[in-house]
């Protein structure tokens, strides 16, 4: 072959190669079973979490008057959720790697929908704890399972998007649970109660019917499982054409960094890898956080906040949260990969620690009438109290409610990324019940002041945000782990650019002289 030809073909190859590029970094080269799996797993999981952890707001006094249970078994019940999700997100990682992500969501339906029926006809308050818990496993693995098949049929340009899908269809059942169960909706009968706590039973059985069609995650497969030829027919199924870089990165670069013989990891060897324990790290510093910002107990408490608060109409406020909800997420969805996940995260943070300052404030002003040396009482307190727990909800869902769930297996590699979830999960989740268990507790000791006091958590959560969460947006997988085994290299193991920032370099300051 003369080198005229020899350099014809080099550059149609390079041409075919940029244009499979472009299509696979984009919403046209995905296929229709790729968009079904998407809406699967966002309601499958996503929604289940949204929903299960809003639904108590307004059922809690209608099941406490049911079947008259006191404070502590009522105690007991909104936390079952966080107890049933510990177990849920142990052992979702280890079937994650076992199984596959794909299988392991098909079994962990079983538990969705035994605990809502139970709930739904719950005869009494045992059966209603037990079905709280065995949804409480179901949202748990859910949460582990939902965000990490998400990860790992997207493209990387539109990873930030697809991954967010888990946030916007948990905001869409965060919002249904507040507005079909208010009283004008309920209504007075026992029947209307238990029909909220049936609705979510379909939503599983639509996501098991799409997911037999689908292969497994093409990350799974060809890290864990080694199935070359499996992991090109996967790929095959959920882009329209295959590209030459993504198959690259999926088949090589993912494993090549970590130099593990391409095989699931032991907790122990995931704590002894820099790299690995840093991705640990990073992901335990920001689900600490976003149960430690109070979350929980907003979304069960809503309505004796809004009391203490002096808000007027505390049902239709729930439902105004969930509206923010909505709109925060599907705004943070199409933005996750335009201005970065660094960026929107410390920005909703700040956002969240503004918000939780103005309840504090607001509440401190209307049950004592004094803050510090001002006379602060008056009927302000419940406009303000309401607009203030609106923006918590903006700030939360902007940062810890929806780049938390993409993130952690952004920073992480798919041999460790089972583990590193688990270990993540079951803190975040054991950390959720003991704030929804002591919540009540806390309030009445420490209120009005609760939230100054998670205010002040949140500042310091959010100074280790700025000093060690990397950008993630638009990087494969194995770049970003490279990156983080170079940051875990120096001490504080802070993000490159901060300290290139604190560095003087004499010769740059001779430039900037000169000129």
């Amino acid at each position: 072959m003369d080198t005229t030809n020899r350099e014809g073909n080099d550059t149609d190859k390079d041409a075919d190669k940029d244009t499979g590029q472009s299509l696979s970094n984009g919403f046209s080269n995905c296929t229709p079973l790729f968009w079904l799996a998407t809406a699967a797993a966002s309601v499958g999981c996503g929604f289940q979490h949204g929903y299960a952890l809003a639904i108590l707001a307004n059922t809690l006094p209608i099941i406490k008057n049911r079947f008259d249970v006191s404070d502590v078994y009522m105690s007991g019940i909104v936390s079952g959720n966080a107890l049933g999700a510990i177990l849920g997100a142990v052992l979702a990682g280890y079937a994650a790697d076992r199984l596959g992500r794909r299988k392991a969501l098909l079994l962990n339906s079983i538990f969705l929908n035994v605990g809502w029926s139970l709930m739904a006809g719950a005869p009494s308050q045992h059966f209603f704890l037990v079905g709280r818990v065995a949804v409480g496993f179901g949202v748990g693995a859910a949460s582990v399972l939902g965000n990490m098949f998400l990860s790992e049929i997207s493209p990387v340009s539109i990873r930030g998007f697809i991954g967010n899908m888990f946030t916007v269809a948990g905001s869409v059942g965060f919002l249904l649970s507040f507005a079909l169960s208010i009283p004008q909706v309920i209504g007075h009968k026992d029947i209307g109660w238990r029909l909220v706590f049936a609705f979510p039973i379909p939503m599983v059985f639509f996501q098991d019917a799409v997911l037999v069609a689908c292969p497994e995650t093409p990350p799974y497969l060809a890290s864990i499982k080694r199935e070359i030829h499996g992991t090109l027919a996967s790929l095959a199924k959920y882009r329209k054409v295959l590209c030459e870089q993504e198959v690259e990165n999926v088949v090589y670069g993912e494993t090549d960094v970590n130099h593990t013989g391409n095989r699931v990891l032991f907790l122990r060897e995931i704590l002894s890898d820099s790299g690995h324990r840093l991705a640990l790290i990073i992901g335990l510093i920001l689900h600490s956080c976003r149960e430690l910002s109070g979350i929980s107990a907003v979304y069960s408490y809503t309505l004796q906040i809004f009391e203490e608060a002096n808000v007027s109409d505390p049902e239709l406020g729930t439902v105004g949260i969930g509206l923010i909800t909505v709109f925060t997420a599907g705004l943070v969805a199409l933005l996750a990969d335009r201005i970065g996940r660094r960026f929107i995260m410390i920005s909703g943070l700040v956002v969240l620690i503004a918000a939780q300052i103005s309840i504090g404030v607001s509440q401190t002003c209307y049950r004592t009438g004094k803050l510090l040396l001002w006379s602060c009482g008056g009927e302000w307190t419940g406009p303000v109290a309401l607009v203030s727990v609106f923006v918590f909800t903006a700030g939360f869902v902007s940062s810890l409610g929806s780049i938390l769930w993409i993130y952690v297996n952004e920073i992480t590699a798919p041999e460790a990324r089972g583990k590193t979830n688990l270990v993540c999960f079951a803190i975040h989740w054991g950390l959720s019940m003991v704030v929804l268990f002591s919540y009540d507790w806390i309030d009445k000791s420490l209120a009005p002041y609760t939230f100054f006091l998670f205010a002040g958590l949140l500042t310091l959560f959010l100074i280790l945000v700025v000093l060690m969460i990397p950008e993630t947006s638009n990087k494969p997988v194995h770049q970003v782990c490279q990156e983080l085994r170079e940051q875990s290299k120096r001490w504080p193991p802070t993000v490159a650019f901060l300290r290139k920032c604190s560095t003087v370099h004499p010769s740059n300051d001779a430039v900037s002289t000169d000129h």
